[in-house]
């Protein structure tokens, strides 16, 4: 029989905030084990939560960034249970009255919606020895403040969910919510997913699959999971309601526990934190704080500024690229040009050191200038790689470097017509062929002349004089 999986995301994200959500405790990711935990994020009797009304901003930010409706009241739950990563028994979390509701996010033309957003603590992480058959726990990441995004069940396949996540992600590091850094945990990924026969509206029993941290795993567990429970359908068996965890090593998913239901946490009301109370200038106050968002710039690049798609998809995946590429086409609007250096040569020295664009020793201005040049045939498109490349080493001023480099076209017809002179001289054979019709060897004349006149020659000038010459 055939089926269509049936997919809903809760991704996880950890907030970009100093300290935790509900003390002071640095919420920076690492540290030695248990190095950052005081009696409030501990759980100790006798402590209250305060909450971090930083927190509370990013989570609107979120929302806006998601297309979400920011709500403006919004309340605190506890919850009620027991892991060893979460000492004081209950997590304080938004039930009943979540910060963000009915987000969308767009992918391949289709929207998929988003249920909620709420804000919650993070819990400590577990560490098994499977040697020794122990386990330990480091609270430095209990308390932490975290967002939780829950789709609808909208999503049909891996890639899908792998495009949504990669989205959500790219939006909440434009929005400066969350870095998503997957292989530190600062962005994971829970998996509901079902099985519907082909042309059923009814939905199959879901499994969950637990913190995934990567999207190769996201894909490679709703892949195996969508086999598994084909497998278990076939044979007229029925998928059991669970909670999974996938093996990153073996490829699979195994059983963690029974899936729990909401009434299993026994939900109420959190008695120590008031409700979150938001103004319609507070709220219009934040959403004018936000940057453009990829979607727009992607429309910006491509409708206002001509770019190809491509480039546009390629210059918005990395924040800090795209507003080094806005900085230098505000300097000179040649988009194209400008983008094509960033795109090619800036990137090449950026992968060829090893370094970030915050790391580079020149401003969009300097990279501005380059193209500026080329543009005003001051220099030639191989000469502004070569001043790019010494800029992005020692940093300095791309007119000096040229000067400094004998890197500024000249324009003087006699020089090269001596060059010229000289090539054809030194080639007779060459020049004999390509009068007979080989204009192959065209290129390597030119090339010739190139070779004898420097980079610092007029290359239309030196082809326009060679065909000249050639053709008498």
């Amino acid at each position: 029989m055939r089926y269509i999986p049936v997919i809903g995301l809760e991704i996880h994200a950890e907030m970009l905030t100093h300290s935790k959500v509900f003390c002071t405790c640095s919420a920076e990711f690492g540290g030695e084990e248990n190095s950052r935990v005081c009696p409030r994020c501990a759980g100790l009797p006798g402590t209250l939560p305060v909450l971090n009304q930083g927190a509370v901003t990013l989570a609107a930010k979120a929302g806006f960034a998601l297309d979400c409706t920011v709500n403006p009241y919004s309340a605190f739950d506890r919850k009620n249970y027991f892991y060893p990563d979460l000492p004081k028994a209950y997590q304080i979390t938004q039930f009943e009255k979540p910060i963000c509701t009915d987000g969308k996010v767009n992918i391949r033309g289709k929207d998929i919606r988003i249920n909620r957003i709420h804000i919650e603590e993070d819990a400590g992480k577990l560490i098994h020895d499977e040697y020794e058959g122990i386990s330990f726990a480091d609270y430095n990441r209990c308390g932490v403040p975290l967002i939780e995004i829950v789709t609808e069940p909208d999503l049909r396949s891996a890639d899908e969910a792998k495009e949504f996540v990669e989205e959500v992600a790219l939006r909440l590091k434009y929005a400066g919510v969350c870095d998503a850094r997957m292989e530190q945990g600062s962005l994971r990924v829970d998996v509901n997913i079902s099985l519907m026969p082909y042309g059923s509206s009814e939905f199959g029993t879901r499994a969950e699959i637990k913190n995934l941290n990567s999207l190769k795993s996201i894909v490679r567990a709703i892949e195996y999971e969508i086999e598994r429970q084909t497998e278990i359908l076939d044979k007229g068996e029925k998928v059991v309601q669970e909670t999974r965890r996938f093996n990153d090593n073996h490829g699979n998913t195994k059983a963690l526990r029974s899936k729990e239901e909401a009434h299993d946490y026994r939900y109420f009301p959190e008695p120590d934190i008031p409700p979150v109370l938001f103004s319609e200038a507070e709220l219009s106050a934040i959403r004018e704080s936000m940057p453009e968002m990829p979607q727009k710039r992607f429309e910006r690049y491509t409708k206002e500024y001509g770019l190809p798609e491509k480039d546009a998809e390629l210059l918005i995946g990395d924040k800090d690229l795209s507003d080094f590429y806005d900085a230098a086409a505000r300097c000179n609007p040649s988009y194209k040009a400008i983008a094509n250096l960033v795109l090619v040569e800036l990137l090449r020295n950026l992968n060829d050191s090893g370094m970030c664009i915050s790391d580079v020793k020149f401003s969009p201005a300097n990279l501005a200038q380059i193209v500026k040049l080329s543009d005003e045939g001051k220099i030639s498109k191989n000469a502004a790689k070569d001043i790019l490349k010494i800029l992005f080493e020692s940093g300095g001023d791309p007119l000096e470097i040229a000067k400094a480099n004998n890197l500024i076209m000249e324009s003087d017809a006699s020089a090269l017509e001596s060059i010229i002179d000289k090539v054809i001289a030194e080639n007779a054979d060459s020049v004999e062929s390509y009068k007979s019709g080989n204009q192959k060897v065209f290129g390597f004349l030119m090339g010739q002349v190139v070779k004898e006149a420097g980079k610092g020659a007029n290359p239309q000038l030196a082809r326009d004089l060679l065909m000249k010459k050639l053709a008498d």
